[in-house]
């Protein structure tokens, strides 16, 4: 009787509800649903960081610092919101609209949203950097050796134009050279071919913090009022720039009347 017994155990059917399997489908259907939206239609992790562009026409001023430079920049400046948290970054980076420098707004999103040759966004990095030479130095060190003609020759737009030999790290590109401030040589590299075509340009705001612009060669003409007005700008978000509050042992007491 023990052994049927035992036997009944193990040929008993344990039924399951009948509304079991379905339920489990559809909640597979549903997690597989998510997980594809999600894939192409939900913010990638890069945008998450706010590491991704994503313009904004917000107003306020966000103080950032870079080493030992501080700026106070209008968030519509920023292309990415991570910038917009402010604090000190390694890099910062900002766009503005050719050419008067204007910031991103809803109305202009097409324009900023270009990147044919004949594109007006200029595009602005401030970033940290312990190897970059001045502007002297850095002509006659690092590009005069790698152009063609060492003495240059006439080019457009006041500047004095060089080529870049194929066999260097230049290959493809042009260097425009043209009075910059304080005397110093205004440096232009120029890509010749599509799709870049662009001219970026490099300036120290600090022993240890570079600018760099750059914008579409079809706009190499007005390189000069783009150089002022790039200065001009910068100048501006450092005399924004809310001072470091000092240590407190530094503060004076308020006195007593």
């Amino acid at each position: 009787m023990a052994s049927d017994r035992s036997t009944n155990t193990r040929d008993e059917v344990v039924e399951r509800p009948p509304w079991l399997i379905p339920v489990l489908v559809a909640l597979g259907v549903i997690v597989f649903a998510a997980i594809f939206l999600w894939y192409y239609v939900g913010p990638t992790t890069e945008e998450i960081l706010g590491l991704a562009p994503e313009a904004t026409d917000r107003l306020d001023k966000v103080q950032v610092s870079i080493v030992d430079v501080q700026l106070a920049i209008p968030a519509n400046y920023t292309r990415f919101a991570g910038a917009r948290q402010g604090g000190a970054f390694e890099r910062l980076e900002m766009h503005a609209l050719l050419p008067d420098l204007t910031p991103f707004t809803e109305r202009t999103r097409d324009e900023f949203d270009r990147s044919d040759p004949l594109s007006p966004v200029l595009h602005i990095r401030i970033e940290e950097a312990n190897s970059v030479l001045a502007s002297q130095p850095r002509l006659e060190l690092v590009y005069l050796p790698a152009v063609t003609n060492r003495d240059g020759e006439p080019g457009p737009h006041g500047l004095r134009h060089y080529v870049f030999r194929n066999d260097t790290g230049f290959s493809g590109q042009d260097m425009y050279v043209g009075p910059g401030p304080a005397g110093a040589p205004a440096i232009l590299v120029c890509s010749r071919d599509a799709p870049l075509l662009w001219c970026r340009r490099e300036i120290l705001l600090s022993e240890r913090v570079v600018l760099r612009y750059r914008y579409k060669r079809a706009h190499l003409e007005q390189w000069k009022e783009i150089d002022n007005q790039v200065l001009a700008l910068i100048a501006t978000f450092r005399a924004n720039a809310r001072p470091e509050a000092p240590p407190q042992e530094l503060r004076l007491a308020p006195v007593e009347p």
